[in-house]
């Protein structure tokens, strides 16, 4: 097992704070067969700086320096280079533990999973809370199984997930650089429909750190609101159309959200089945339904 090669994918920017614990816990790894492609996405802080202290001491770290791009177009990147067997995403304010790919790897050729998906603890201010917790080790074949063993929708993580290289590039599969947001959508939605088995692991444990600073959780504009909203009904049509079981409360998603601060004043919500625009007083009292654009 040791011969196979997984190349782990960091996109950085403006992480100089969370950087130095998250390239420990990967070249800390258990398993020692890895190829870590730092993608220095002009980050204007010393994350650069941090990257090549630790590739001075370790030649497994390859970095890559461009303009600042986006997220999507610094993964894509470091795919085209990648030459592991498996594709690991971690963003570099996050951690993992200490047996987190020796843990994926064994269940990926164990089973030949396409992807394999660990644990994940979300660490905020003042607690840890479990995300995604799995039992043993689990096998997924049917489609239906593979997308509910993922919680996907709503989730459409890839950062607690590995891939099998082969099977990415092979359906063509990218990250979508023309939105700000969400660009791991259709990567996700795309990974798990061709996958032919799906393995969830127990013990694999990735740490999600929850910035207030971070994009995702800043004040949406309108305009990203929208484009949020695009990708996600994109990808719950492409659900339906292929097929895919979907919960029911899926189905309805958020559009645009008018606020006072961060107390929502009125919430549009499409029900993307139904072909429904609904509104909500106060986000919760449905006060005008009309067919969607």
């Amino acid at each position: 097992m040791s011969d196979i090669l997984v190349s782990i994918i960091l996109p950085i920017y403006n992480v100089e704070k969370y950087l130095h614990k998250s390239l420990d816990a990967i070249v800390s790894q258990s398993y020692k067969n890895l190829e870590i492609i730092c993608v220095i996405d002009g980050s204007p802080d010393n994350s650069i700086e941090i990257c090549k202290k630790f590739a001075s001491s370790d030649s497994r770290i390859k970095i890559i320096e461009h303009a600042n791009c986006g997220c999507a177009k610094s993964r894509n990147k470091a795919i085209d280079i990648a030459s592991g067997d498996y594709l690991c995403f971690i963003d570099p304010d996050d951690y993992v533990n200490s047996c987190y790919i020796q843990k994926l790897v064994e269940a990926g050729e164990k089973y030949n999973a396409d992807v394999v998906s660990a644990e994940t603890i979300r660490v905020g201010r003042y607690n840890l809370k479990k995300r995604m917790n799995f039992s043993g080790v689990k096998k997924y074949e049917n489609k239906n199984d593979i997308f509910k063993s993922q919680v996907c929708p709503p989730d459409y993580n890839v950062i607690n997930k590995m891939f099998r290289a082969d099977m990415v590039r092979k359906n063509a599969i990218k990250f979508q650089e023309n939105v700000s947001w969400c660009d791991d959508v259709s990567f996700c939605l795309e990974a798990l429909f061709h996958s032919k088995c799906v393995v969830t692991v127990e013990d694999a444990v990735y740490y999600y750190v929850k910035r207030t600073d971070s994009i995702v959780h800043s004040q949406p504009t309108k305009e990203r609101q929208l484009e949020r909203f695009n990708v996600q009904s994109s990808a719950m049509k492409f659900l339906i159309e292929n097929g895919i079981s979907v919960p029911e409360k899926e189905y309805v998603i958020t559009k645009r959200v008018i606020s006072l601060g961060f107390f929502p004043l009125l919430r549009v919500r499409v029900d993307v089945r139904a072909n429904k625009e609904i509104y909500l007083l106060f986000g919760v009292i449905p006060i005008y339904t009309k067919n969607a654009k």
